[in-house]
């Protein structure tokens, strides 16, 4: 074997072992999935209880929250006032997501979902909006998640006759 074999053959190794290490699972995939899921949870949670300064607090402190029907929101103080004036006229809010996918690095993470978004409106309305959403999240230093930024579009309504 000629020299010149020998050094493509070792930079082909090497190559194919980097190739492993970086494709390898991370040890903390569980761990950053747990912590996005109980992000999204939080989300939920703050959208029952039209809580609009628990909503700010998933955000980053240079979020962006991108949605066509609005004008482009940007950081905690303005994501807490758009969620008090749009939850001011729903009753019995309620928000399921659908995580379709997620691709995660060291200090970030993209979600793609859907979601239905469920509320009774001042006339005792039933309605659910029905739509799609992508996420960038970033991890923290204590190794928590934050939304950094989100957007998303509504796909339907659908209305229902008042609950009795």
């Amino acid at each position: 074997m000629t020299q010149r074999m020998r050094a493509a053959l070792s930079l082909s190794v090497v190559a194919l072992g980097a190739a492993a290490v970086c494709s390898a699972p991370s040890n903390t995939t569980p761990a950053a999935n747990a912590g996005i899921d109980a992000l999204n949870a939080r989300l939920v949670d703050a959208y029952r209880r039209r809580d609009p300064a628990a909503y700010a607090a998933l955000y980053t402190d240079s979020a962006v929250f991108e949605w066509p029907a609005f004008n482009t929101v940007r950081g905690p103080a303005a994501l807490a006032a758009m969620a008090r004036d749009n939850w001011a006229a729903e009753r019995d809010v309620e928000l399921r997501l659908h995580v379709a996918s997620r691709r995660l690095a060291a200090d970030h993470a993209t979600e793609f979902g859907a979601f239905e978004q469920t509320w009774s409106d001042s006339a005792g309305v039933r309605r659910t909006e029905f739509g799609r959403y992508v996420s960038l999240l970033a991890r923290q230093r204590d190794g928590s998640w934050r939304l950094d930024r989100f957007f998303g579009f509504e796909d339907s309504t659908r209305t229902r006759a008042a609950r009795p």
